[in-house]
C-alpha cells in the first residue's frame, strides 16, 4: 500500500515475508495489517503513536540492538548518535550505529528521525548529509511532526 504524507509517499507492506516501511513508491508482496496501516495513518495526522507493535527486523547483532534501542526513544524526543550507540552497549561505535540508522528497513516503525547529531541537529538521514536534500527534509519534517510544529 501506498501512504501519501506531507512529505511524500511511503511504502508500507511485506516484501519476500519482511516488513517494508520506506519513503518512496516500492513494489510489496502482500498489504500490512490494518492496524499497523491505521497506526501509521494516524501518525501523519498528527496522533502521538508511542509503539508500533512489529518484529524488530533480523540483523548483525548490534544493529538490531541499535534498532531496538531506537525504538524506545519516546515520541517527540531526539538523542546523539552517541547516545544510541551507548544505549545499544557499545558506547564508542558511533558511525556503527548511524550505519544501523541508515541502513533501517522501517523507517517511522524504528524512528531513524530521532537520532540527531550531537551538535542537536538533523544529521545524516538515509544516509545523505545534504541539508538540503530530500532526505533531510523529510527528517526535520518528521521530527517538526512529533514536536506539534507544524500541523499535519
Amino acid at each position: 500500500m501506498i501512504l501519501e504524507t506531507g512529505i511524500g509517499p511511503i511504502s508500507l507492506g511485506y516484501r519476500k515475508s519482511k516488513l517494508l516501511c520506506d519513503f518512496g513508491r516500492k513494489k510489496v508482496d502482500r498489504e500490512p495489517s490494518k492496524k499497523l496501516a491505521q497506526q501509521l495513518a494516524d501518525y501523519f495526522s498528527g496522533k502521538r503513536i508511542q509503539l508500533f507493535l512489529t518484529p524488530v527486523p533480523d540483523a548483525p547483532p548490534f544493529t538490531k540492538k541499535c534498532w531496538e534501542s531506537c525504538r524506545k526513544i519516546p515520541y517527540g524526543k531526539t538523542i546523539s548518535y552517541k547516545e544510541l550507540a551507548t544505549m545499544a552497549g557499545s558506547p564508542k561505535a558511533v558511525r556503527a550505529a548511524g550505519q544501523a540508522m541508515r541502513n533501517n528497513p522501517q523507517t517511522i516503525i524504528t524512528p531513524c528521525h530521532r537520532v540527531i547529531s550531537s551538535s542537536g541537529k538533523p544529521h545524516g538521514y538515509s544516509g545523505s548529509t545534504n541539508p538540503k536534500g530530500i532526505n533531510l527534509r523529510r527528517k526535520q519534517f518528521l521530527l517538526d511532526l512529533e514536536q506539534g510544529i507544524m500541523s499535519p
